[in-house]
Order: C-alpha cells, then structure tokens, then sequence
C-alpha cells in the first residue's frame, strides 16, 4: 500500500490547511478515499480521486460544509484485498474520518467493507458492482450506501432492451474477480430469460495481456453476441485480437466505466466500430443526467484541468460520491459524529450528474442502495448512438 506522507497529504488537503490530532478536525471535515493508484487499473483509480477532487474544490470553493472545509484522506490499495483490509482498519482506528469512499474494484469493496462497519464508519461504494455489497443475506450493512448499481441491476434495467435485439446465443468473457463474474452471472440469467442460450464462458486474470486464445473460444462456440466484462485496457486489446481474428459477433461491454470514447483511442476505430457499452453517465448528452447543470460544470472543470477526456466516465464516480457525502454531512449537527452521518445518508435525496436522482432503499434484496438508469450506446465512427435506456423502477 501507498501511503502518502504527510507534506502530500497537506497537498491533497485542497485548502483545507495541515492540521492533525484534535484541533484539526474542528476546523475541517475528513474523508476516507480509497482507490487504486498504483497497478493495472491505476487510470480508473486516479480518475475516480481526480473526479473526487475537482467535488472538494467547489465545495470548498463555495464556503465548505456549513463553513467547514473537507478534506480527502486519499490512500493508494493497488486494488489488492489484503492491502485493502489493512487501509479500512487503518480509516477505522488511526484516522479522524467522517466517512470513507471507495474501493472501485468490488473485491477490494468487499475487503474493507466487513472492517469498516464493525468500527462503525460510513462507507459510500461509488464504482462497484457485486451484488454482494448491498445484499442483505450477505455483506450489506447499515454502514454502506451504494450510489453505482449492481451488475444484477443493470442487466435488469437493460432486459428489454436486450430482449429486442434478437440475441440466441452468447458467450461471456469475463475478468476473473467478483466484479467479472457477477456481471457474467447476471447478463447470463436476463439473456437466458430472454430466451438466449448462454453458450460458453471464459474467464481471464486482471494482469492478462493476450486474448488470442479467450477470442479463439468465442468464435468457435458461435455465439452472436458476447458479453465482455474488465477495464477499458483489456477490452482495447480483446478487441483488436476479434478483429484481427475476423470475428462477427455482436459485442457488449458492460459495468459502465468503460468510455466507449477511452476503448475507441485504445483499440483503434476499426476494432471498436460497432460496439456496445453500458454507462450510467451520459457524457454523449448531459443534458440527460438528474442534473444537467452539475454535469455540464463537472464536464467544463474535467476539460479545463487537462483530464484525459476517456477517463470522464471514472472521474464523475468519484465526483457524485463527494457530492452525496456532503448532500449528507449538511443535514447533520455534527460531521464528525458517525452515526449522524450515517443516518444522514440514509436520508440523501440528489438530482445526480450521475446515476439519476440519488436515494437509497430496497431492490430486490438489497439494501442502501441506489437505482440509476442504464444507458446501452453504440460507437459509430467518432459518435456514440443511444441505443436504449433501463429507467428505474426496473
């Protein structure tokens, strides 16, 4: 793990000034920002703070949280669950946070999420997506609030979409973590009900670089469509080798962090022509999210610093996260007190940049969870096409 030291730590603090101990957390409001910084799917993670950020500045900018500042706590977990378990017990005993967001990856999610209730921390899941998180007969708690649906959900809100476009057989390839095989799980069961036959599946490690013989398997069970879930490097290079193999099925990418606009840069236009990709924000119209005016200034800020503009669809995750804890820390009298800010979440209604308007509840068997809309696009040269939108309730 990368911890950062604490002159950086001042850096991150985002005006908040460098105080520690007592003192410090009169003057400023804490938050636990975990993500990974550092291996494969460093991008996403320093997308996610950087969108994270950009959320601390204009609220800062704004007079903070009832004229308190924040501060981002940011800590580096490589999306290692180990490393993960060991930075949540960290956030529990040793740091003065008010509330913790992360893990991107749902395996690391699923790593800190058991410490950080029992401590009795806030956590807000911004990107994961196994169902697991949020299920109450398994890890959900009343200390976790999820604004990023789960691969269950959006299967659910595509299930019409998919059941119109006339799929009988597919193949899912997906990384192997619990965000892979979740969403393999779950595009299985909606296509199955839509009268599909799921085929085959394969499943590859998140540090794979070669997908000639995962495409070879996919060609060969003749499917019409595959279902491809992992970050946007390895569906670039999963791409080019279907192209490069002449493969003919129709391709979905799913879990919505995966900017079409990203995949198209990294595999190149002929490969990525065609595809298809989930996404909860909808960068090819604003003026379609819960809230058109924090899109268009989240976009505008993104732009302006010099973000890469591929990586929009990560960095607004960690935006909304920040906006949602502090929608929450408002309604509280104390933003260092837990539970208030536990049961001031609880309570968040948001019009969102992304994921819709922003509430917690039931779905099925989950619990503290939002229910976003699902937009299903197609890259068509240099543009993405809407090609069907899963609205709640779903």
């Amino acid at each position: 793990m990368r911890l950062l030291p604490i002159p950086l730590l001042c850096v991150l603090a985002l005006g908040a000034g460098c105080a520690t101990g007592p003192e410090a957390a009169a003057d400023v409001i804490v938050i636990g920002v975990a993500q990974p910084l550092s291996g494969p799917v460093a991008a996403a993670g320093t997308a996610v703070t950087d969108g994270a950020r950009i959320a601390a500045d204009e609220i800062n900018a704004n007079g903070g949280v009832n004229g308190r500042k924040i501060e981002l706590r940011v800590e580096d977990h490589g999306n290692d669950p180990a490393t993960c378990a060991s930075l949540a017990q960290r956030f529990a005993s040793r740091e003065p946070v008010s509330a913790v967001m992360g893990a991107w990856g749902s395996s690391c999610t699923l790593a800190m999420e058991p410490v950080l209730s029992r401590a009795e921390v806030p956590l807000l899941v911004e990107t994961s997506s196994s169902d697991k998180i949020t299920d109450r007969g398994q890890q959900g708690n009343d200390w976790t609030f999820r604004i990023s649906p789960t691969s269950s959900m959006e299967a659910v809100a595509l299930r019409n979409v998919l059941g119109g476009m006339g799929i009988e057989r597919a193949f899912t390839l997906s990384v192997n973590t619990d965000f892979g095989i979740g969403a393999a799980a779950a595009y299985g069961r909606v296509l199955g009900e839509a009268g599909a036959d799921v085929v085959g599946e394969a499943r590859f490690d998140q540090s794979e670089q070669s997908f000639a013989t995962y495409v070879t398997q996919a060609i060969a069970s003749g499917a019409d469509t595959w279902i491809v879930t992992s970050d946007a490097s390895q569906i670039a290079l999963l791409l080019r080798e279907a192209r490069g193999q002449g493969a003919q099925a129709r391709i979905i990418t799913t879990g919505g962090s995966n900017s079409p606009i990203q995949v198209r840069a990294l595999a190149g236009a002929e490969a990525a022509e065609g595809t298809l990709a989930t996404m909860f924000y909808p960068v090819f119209d604003p003026s379609l999210a819960a809230d058109p005016n924090a899109a268009a200034s989240f976009d505008g800020a993104w732009r302006e610093q010099g973000h890469d503009p591929g990586e929009i669809t990560e960095g607004v995750r960690g935006y909304q996260g920040i906006k949602v804890l502090e929608a929450a820390l408002l309604s509280t009298t104390d933003p260092a007190d837990r539970t208030q800010v536990r049961d001031a979440l609880s309570r968040v209604q948001l019009d969102g940049a992304i994921y819709g308007r922003i509430t917690f509840g039931d779905w099925q068997n989950l619990m503290n969870q939002s229910t976003p809309p699902v937009y299903l696009v197609q890259t068509a040269g240099t543009e993405l096409r809407l090609v069907g939108t899963g609205n709640p309730p779903y």
